[in-house]
């Protein structure tokens, strides 16, 4: 290939490693010194120096990223040319005379909508899209059909007939109206001579109802907004205006949807002309950019390893020194540029692959052309949603090292306080405030502190530090993940060849991108095999060096589990999750390489599977399904569902007020007993409230005597404007409150400035006004396309309030109307004081009264980790409850037949579209994986467990954007702790790895294995599992209800872990042979080489380092949930517990 196709592909492998040379030196060496204390890898060499940075890079460079990286992208400028063509010919149709009279008084409507649903989406989305505006708007029309039927058939003939009379009688009196006599008729209607308070009372009563179902839409289904945004604009149309009228007049909202037709044509239009891209592009686009994030992440791991072993400098103790852990480890801390890196590539990961799954069920609804099928294209995102995900995992490395470091200093001055605090008591008498003083320093158990200071003193005596190892792990995952960066990149170049080459041919090109994908593959086949094979020339023995000498030496059982193996753990923490990424690309890279061999030229591709468009309505990311209750105040209080929105067999809530009904009179009072309490919810309050400020704001257009400056004020804009700002929760409602009115102060400057440029002090110049419309609408495109998604409301309304000024500008020039708007300065203010005007009334429904997100935040943190306890519950259960001896077989049988059903389908689909290749790439990923795969795992229960975990990752982001927004409530009664619900929602975040971590061992090791690991760590302890999920609950219910915690409660799980293991195992326990059980403690008692150097003690070790991790997280929720409400004291506990575990635990 030439230079030119690889940049254009993306960085070569040896950029994007970013391996250090001095790494590559260690990894080819064929010994390691006994001293582990490598030197930092020099400086990398400066290259010649750069030319002086333009004025517009200079710029450029101060923009945010958002701003910067969209204007460097092609494909962001190509969407946005699109985008502002559509936007531009909307007002174009404008200014011609004929189309002009066609489309009526809300020609501008066509603009308006191109700001809201731009055409920066393939076809089928798009037209999705607008389906949803255009489906509110005509319900809306039915419904205020029928508000004007049943409106006209209650009017009062009487008053018809006087009202008429009133009107000729005008005309006999007005000269003018005599000139004119339509005119008379108009004036009447428009001045509230035809209102009837029986007809006004029917349209008050639409109005109500469906105000209230719209406004239940928009807190239930927030996916639908904009339908019932429109909805409402529709039913506020019939209802403002219906009255008025003494006859049916059912075509009220004909311009609209006329103007929206023009619109939705020049969308299609430019969609299929200008830049087009089809879903199966698109979706091929994104598989691509996720893979080049994917090799990103890989990379980042070798800057995590420099930081780490940067850290030791010349210092024995460097990673337990306070002023050498600024130089390096503390570089991982959460809010360092290292770390926001990983966290940011983590989210947009996360998100993109959510809303690529999401919309791949569209795929086959289209004629695409090209090599692949949109099937095809799907193949590729199954596997690779398992990629990005084992690629997040490995995040999991960087913040396992920062939470040793962070531990050691907290052990650190626990010791020096405990020292200072121990001098004191032996020159003094025990006071209150030595006790105190202990009880606050004495947060760890007796013997965690015994043993942690011991792990510290033999990790710097044999030099075997996290930072010490760290050179070792650098060489010994140096080729596998340079392996892993090379078939990532193979496979993203392969891809996008041919997502860029759909009408070129380029044998020469695709035969020679195949070959390096071929060499690719089994380069990463050979170096996983490599450091999975049996035997001491694995790569991954390189790990194990500084420790064969411990391991040979002769020790006790207590001498043996006192082994400094905590950095050892730590890497094979990064091994295990290399070693699963390594699995999920070679399965993906079998998709793709079986993919390109059998689809050797482009082809068009028909449509299929059109009898599921229904699906489309029911498409729904991972962890949506309770996403329109999940701002509820309390969504696991009001179901069986558990609350992490996953229901728990045999579970199933009672009242603790009422047994269950019996009779149907019971029922009924039961169901209505349900509906009384769901009134009080906020989406019901939101509900009640929308309706009622709609009612409030549409009185004064059907009393007579403010009916006509209604009207003529164009009142409308202030009803809209209070149904669109009004929201669930106060913080909400003032932060739109903010963004709106800066929107439309924005807006209005800019439509004002280009009303002006382009027309000056006259009616309007249609070439003026056009080329001024060009250049403004430009920056709003881009604003509506590109800034950020909390910004979207001020966004949007500043694009409206533009697009009325210029729109409404043009229209009152040349359109007669009775109520003429003005043009320029008249539209803009009255623009600006009707949304005042409707903010202000929304904030006032706010206020009666207000719905506070931040009780909202605590009870959904409450309800987060009661989900969290329900699956770490659920992993011990599925452990306890299941043979895999007896169980996998049929497990995998179910899964094996569902499987065949839907490769039977799809082989059918694959014959269908004229290839008789049905081979299916799983056979070749299954032989190329025959060789490190030692077990597998039950389907059933991985995706069972798979699916949970990632619906609690699912809620912990929507509850950190909520968090997040909570800060805008102010702090009326006093500060509200922002930083320690961020502190609870990072503890729930890193259990959250520590689940995945835990699953993914006992999902990889050998069932002998297994019950080994369990049976040491006693994790599976009945009185260790009652007091986790103690802590669970309580935590939880503290949270859910403000009650302070107890003070006994235990402080350290990881203390209490080790106190059950050792005084059970040394104190209590019978020795198992009396009773013929088998000794699952061998691992413990005989640790030996091949032990400690096999496959499944890898991921032993992975398995104890989650469980720690759980541990840790659980116990640092519990000291924010005391820090926020509270602790019930018991005087002289801690003291006594700390002199009791010290006298009566196993000392070591």
């Amino acid at each position: 290939m030439n230079n030119g196709k690889d940049n254009q592909a993306g960085r070569g492998v040896e950029n994007r490693s970013n391996i250090p040379d001095s790494a590559k030196e260690k990894s080819s060496s064929s010994s390691h010194s006994t001293s582990l204390k490598a030197k930092s890898p020099s400086a990398p060499s400066k290259g010649p120096e750069k030319p002086a940075q333009s004025i517009s890079a200079k710029i450029l460079a101060r923009l945010p990223p958002w701003v910067k990286d969209n204007l460097r992208k092609p494909r962001s400028l190509k969407t946005l040319f699109r985008c502002w063509l559509a936007s531009w010919l909307g007002f174009i149709i404008l200014l011609p005379h004929a189309s002009l009279n066609t489309l009526g008084t809300a020609a501008f409507f066509a603009m308006l909508c191109s700001f809201f649903i731009p055409p920066n989406l393939p076809v089928q989305l798009f037209l999705f899209l607008m389906s949803t505006l255009v489906v509110g708007l005509c319900f809306s029309w039915g419904v205020g059909v029928a508000a004007m039927r049943a409106a006209n058939a209650a009017r009062s003939t009487a008053l018809l007939q006087a009202a008429q009379a009133q009107v000729q009688a005008s005309i006999q009196h007005n000269p003018v109206f005599q000139a004119n006599p339509s005119l008379a008729a108009t004036a009447a209607v428009f001045n509230g001579t035809f209102l009837d308070i029986r007809s006004s009372v029917i349209y008050g009563c639409f109005l109500g109802v469906f105000a209230f179902f719209y406004g239940l839409m928009r807190a239930y289904a927030p996916k639908l907004a904009f339908t019932s945004i429109f909805a409402t604009i529709g039913l506020d149309i019939f209802c403002t205006f219906g009255p008025l009228f003494p006859t049916a007049q059912y075509t009220l909202l004909k311009s609209f949807l006329v103007s929206i037709g023009c619109y939705t044509g020049i969308a299609l239009i430019t969609t299929l002309l200008v830049f087009p891209e089809t879903m199966s592009h698109s979706a091929l686009r994104t598989v691509c950019e996720q893979l080049e994030r994917v090799e990103q992440v890989v990379a980042i791991q070798s800057e995590v390893m420099k930081v780490v072993y940067d850290a030791q400098g010349d210092d024995t103790k460097a990673d337990d020194t306070k002023a050498d852990g600024k130089m390096g480890i503390d570089e991982l801390a959460p809010g360092k540029p290292l770390f926001m890196k990983m966290e940011g590539l983590k989210a947009l990961m996360a998100g993109v692959m959510k809303q690529l799954s999401a919309t791949s069920g569209m795929l086959s609804l289209e004629f695409s052309f090209g090599k692949w099928s949109s099937d095809d294209v799907k193949d590729v995102i199954d596997p690779l949603s398992s990629v990005v995900a084992r690629s997040l995992g490995l995040q999991s490395f960087a913040k396992l090292v920062w939470r040793t470091k962070e531990i050691q200093q907290r052990g650190s001055q626990e010791e020096e306080s405990e020292s200072k605090a121990a001098a004191i008591n032996q020159t003094s008498t025990m006071t209150s405030t030595s006790t105190k003083n202990s009880g606050e320093t004495s947060n760890d158990a007796y013997l965690l502190r015994q043993i942690t200071s011991l792990n510290k003193q033999f990790e710097s005596s044999r030099h075997l530090g996290i930072a010490d190892v760290m050179p070792l792990v650098d060489s010994a995952t140096l080729e596998l993940r340079e392996a892993i960066v090379s078939g990532v990149s193979a496979m993203r170049k392969n891809l996008n060849n041919i997502n860029h080459h759909r009408w070129t041919r380029h044998p020469d090109v695709d035969s020679e991108l195949e070959k390096e994908l071929d060499v690719a593959y089994e380069r990463l086949r050979g170096a996983l095999k490599e450091f999975t094979k049996d035997g001491q020339d694995a790569t991954r023995m390189k790990l194990l060096e500084p420790f064969l000498s411990l391991l040979h030496s002769e020790m006790s059982k207590v001498e043996q589990e006192a082994l400094p193996f905590r950095s050892l753990f730590i890497a094979f923490v990064l091994g295990t999750n290399l070693v699963s990424l390594s699995e999920s690309i070679l399965r993906t890279m079998d998709v793709v390489r079986e993919t390109v061999a059998k689809r050797k030229r482009n082809r068009l591709w028909a449509p299929k599977g059109l009898r599921k468009i229904g699906n489309l309505f029911r498409v729904k990311g991972v962890g949506e399904e309770e996403n329109g209750a999940a701002l509820g105040e309390d969504v696991a209080g009001q179901g069986t569902a558990d609350d992490d929105g996953f229901e728990e067999k045999g579970v199933k809530k009672l009242d603790p007020d009422s047994r269950p009904p019996t009779n149907v009179f019971q029922k009924i009072m039961n169901r209505l007993h349900r509906l009384y309490e769901w009134c009080g919810t906020p989406e019901a309050m939101f509900g009640f409230k929308y309706a009622f400020v709609s009612v409030a704001l549409w009185v004064p257009s059907v009393a007579t005597r403010t009916a006509s400056f209604y009207y003529d004020q164009k009142g409308l804009w202030a009803l809209i404007m209070a149904q669109t700002t009004l929201n669930i929760y106060a913080a909400d409602q003032v932060f739109n409150l903010v963004v709106r009115i800066f929107g439309t102060v924005l807006g209005a400057a800019m439509g004002l400035a280009a009303w002006y440029m382009g027309n000056g002090h006259g009616t309007g110049n249609p070439y003026g006004v056009a080329a001024s419309t060009a250049l403004f609408a430009l920056p709003l495109v881009f604003l509506r396309n590109f800034a950020p998604p909390q910004t979207l409301p001020g966004v949007m309304l500043c694009c409206a309030t533009f697009a009325l000024v210029v729109g409404y500008s043009w229209v009152d020039g040349h359109i007669v109307q009775f109520a003429s708007p003005g043009v320029g300065w008249s539209v803009g203010w009255k623009r600006f004081t009707l949304v005042i005007i409707g903010a202000a009334a929304a904030f006032i429904m706010m206020m009666l009264p207000p719905t506070s997100v931040r009780k909202v935040v605590r009870r959904r943190n409450a309800s987060a980790i009661s989900g969290l306890g329900h699956l770490y519950a659920f992993l011990m259960s599925t452990w306890i409850a299941q043979d895999p001896h007896l169980d996998s077989d049929e497990e995998s049988n179910l899964d094996q037949s569902s499987a065949d059903e839907g490769r039977g389908e799809k082989e059918k689909s694959t014959n269908e579209n004229g290839n008789g290749n049905t081979a299916r790439p799983d056979t070749e990923a299954g032989a190329a994986s025959a060789s490190y795969s030692r077990s597998v795992p039950s389907a059933r229960w991985i995706n069972h467990f798979r699916g949970r975990l990632l619906g609690l990752s699912e809620e912990l982001t929507a509850l950190r954007q909520l968090t997040a927004t909570a800060t805008w409530e102010g702090s009326v009664r006093g500060k509200w702790p922002a930083e320690e619900y961020n502190a609870l929602l990072a503890a729930e975040a890193e259990m959250l790895v520590g689940l995945a971590q835990l699953g993914n061992a006992l999902g990889h090791l050998d069932d002998d294995w297994r019950i080994q690991f369990l049976h040491n760590t006693r994790v599976l302890n009945p009185h260790f599992i009652t007091e986790v999920m103690a802590v669970f609950s309580i935590v939880s219910q503290s949270l859910r209800t403000g009650e302070p915690l107890h003070q006994v409660l235990p402080q350290s799980l990881v203390g209490r872990l080790l106190y059950h293991h050792y005084n059970h195992k040394y104190l209590h326990d019978v020795p198992s042979t009396l009773h013929g059980h088998h000794d699952h403690d061998s691992l413990k008692h005989y640790l030996s080489v091949e032990t400690v150097s096999s496959l499944d003690y890898m991921y032993y070790a992975t398995g104890i380092v989650a469980v720690f991790l759980i541990l840790n997280s659980v116990d640092e929720l519990h000291k924010i949930t005391k820090r926020l409400c509270g602790e019930v004291p018991f005087r002289g506990f801690e003291d006594w517990r700390s002199r009791f575990e010290s006298e009566h635990t196993t000392r070591l």
